[in-house]
């Protein structure tokens, strides 16, 4: 071979060697994908395109704003304090109202900085506080809060033209936190705002908030319905009744009864209160127009609202899933009776303790907040009648309601002091996860028990337990199991040694002078 072939042919080699090293260097640098098994199954998640196309359109509230603006009014409440305990120099700035911490959080506004609060003197007090409301009839019926217009010894109604009427309170329903007033046009024709339907409200949907917050007339936010039917306390409202919209849209001080308008112009809401604190913003409150609307009837026509009343104490906990197989349902409909009213409808009709009420009127009773609502919707003196559970048994008990009481029951807790009973010898016992000793003097005096009174003091409750799960915490007082008195701590022995792992068990607690029902799964035995 020449020199010249042997130069071509190691010209050929370098070039083989060179396709080839490009070849293998693709193969090993290529996409894993390149070395995965031939597709067999459907993708794991579906193609962005399978969900239905949707267009949102935000609504336009100019024009809505417009056209109600003039029927929404500022509400000035004068109040005259001549118990002589009140701020000096400024008065009362609303920062000790409960609904002025419901909107601000604890200690409300703070005093600037090197102008430190002055000392309370004894002397009368005028104090003025602003909010909303709105126009629902021509001849001058207003809707706006009960906590507006409490305590009123003046109330004053600014128009959006500038002029100023005096109000009349006509009827307040503190339950709903709704009042009703009445201004005197003169003959002259009120802009009104039109009722919606707050029922067909939906999760999601926009809505208008408008009020006169910190006194800046007509002011107008907006934003989405954030959450239907939400029993929270504010003030005097019970849940149940109260069963407020949550929105968005921004609601401040001086928001309060101002409308909640949808996307058509109508109201469906008034704008109660805003929750808000370090982890919380925009979280607002108001009460249902359809609510509202019924309750300002009867204010209206009688100055008061007439709510059915049975004469119980239903148990917190509810019909859950260890509370049904107690009782061996096949659903999760009822309501427990954990107490009776003394002379109440219900104990007349001879309703009892743990009884539990599955229908009213031959309707399920889905939970409690059912029940109250059926009740309510009821007048005093109609008759309603019971289908009941007691002991297995079904029953079936006709009560004649009365008028519900407008009292709060006072659940606070118990004021710690010292325990009288320090030096006595205590025995005590565990069970359930459960600390128990006899009731010490003092625990019964604040829990106003009686001598004779059955039940054993919570000790301790052990924090993996089934009871701690449940609420159960030290200082209640357990008064029974499966319906059998505790009067010593040797009842208690004798109960909880019979009990079987994972047996399903009802046991009587007390709380703030009523007594409430739980349901506990004994557990398995600790292992040594």
């Amino acid at each position: 071979m020449n020199r010249k072939s042997s130069v071509l042919a190691l010209l050929g080699v370098v070039a083989v060697s060179i396709v080839f090293g490009m070849i293998l260097g693709g193969r090993l640098n290529a996409p894993a994908v390149m070395h995965a098994a031939p597709a067999v199954a459907t993708a794991a998640f579906p193609a962005a395109t399978s969900a239905p196309e949707r267009t949102v359109s935000l609504p336009d509230f100019s024009e809505i704003a417009a056209d109600t603006l003039p029927a929404v009014v500022g509400v000035q409440n004068t109040m005259v304090d001549k118990s002589g305990d009140v701020e000096a120099e400024g008065g009362n700035d609303g920062t000790e109202d409960p609904l002025f911490r419901f909107f601000f959080g604890p200690g409300g506004q703070q005093a600037p900085r090197g102008h430190p609060q002055l000392p309370r003197q004894p002397r009368p007090q005028r104090s003025v506080s602003s909010a909303s409301g709105f126009i629902v009839t021509s001849d001058g019926y207003i809707l706006t809060n009960n906590h507006v217009v409490e305590g009123a010894t003046k109330l004053q109604v600014t128009l959006d033209t500038g002029e100023k009427f005096e109000a009349d309170v006509i009827g307040t329903d503190p339950m709903i936190d709704l009042g009703l007033i009445k201004i005197d046009p003169k003959g002259k024709q009120l802009p009104t705002l039109p009722l919606g339907d707050s029922d067909a409200l939906k999760v999601g949907q926009w809505v208008m908030a408008i009020g006169n917050p910190f006194e800046l007339e007509h002011t107008v936010t907006v934003g989405v319905v954030s959450g239907k039917k939400r029993q929270v306390g504010i003030g005097n409202t019970v849940p149940g009744l109260a069963n407020f919209i949550q929105t968005d849209a921004a609601i401040n001080f001086g928001n309060s009864g101002g409308p909640l308008i949808d996307g058509q112009g109508r109201v469906v809401g008034i704008s109660t209160a805003i929750q808000r604190g370090e982890m919380a913003e925009g979280i607002g409150f108001a009460i249902p127009i359809n609510e509202a609307r019924k309750a300002a009837e009867e204010l209206r026509i009688g100055g008061s609202v007439k709510r059915g009343y049975l004469g119980i104490s239903m148990n917190n906990t509810g019909m859950n899933e260890k509370a049904r197989a107690y009782y061996k349902l096949s659903d999760n409909n009822g309501v427990i009776v954990s107490s009776v009213v003394d002379n109440g409808p219900a104990a007349e009709a001879g309703v009892r303790k743990d009884d539990v009420i599955r229908k009213i009127d031959g309707n399920p009773v889905k939970d409690n907040q059912a029940l109250l609502a059926m009740i309510a919707s009821r007048k005093p003196g109609e008759t309603v009648k019971l289908e009941i559970l007691r002991g297995g048994e079904t029953k079936k008990v006709d009560v004649t309601l009365t008028t519900r009481p407008t009292f709060n029951v006072d659940g606070s807790d118990v004021e710690e002091q010292p325990d009288d009973d320090a030096t006595t010898p205590i025995t005590s016992s565990e069970g359930l996860g459960i600390k128990v000793q006899a009731i010490p003097s003092i625990a019964r005096k604040q829990l106003k028990l009686n001598a004779d009174d059955p039940g054993l003091f919570v000790v301790s409750v052990d924090p993996e337990s089934d009871a701690a799960e449940e609420g159960l915490s030290p200082r209640q007082v357990i008064t029974a199991i499966d319906g059998v008195p505790l009067e010593s701590v040797a009842d208690w022995n004798h109960i909880v040694k019979g009990l079987k792992p994972g047996q399903t068990v009802k046991v009587d607690v007390k709380l703030a002078g009523r007594t409430e029902i739980v349901f506990l799964t004994v557990p398995q035995p600790k292992s040594k």
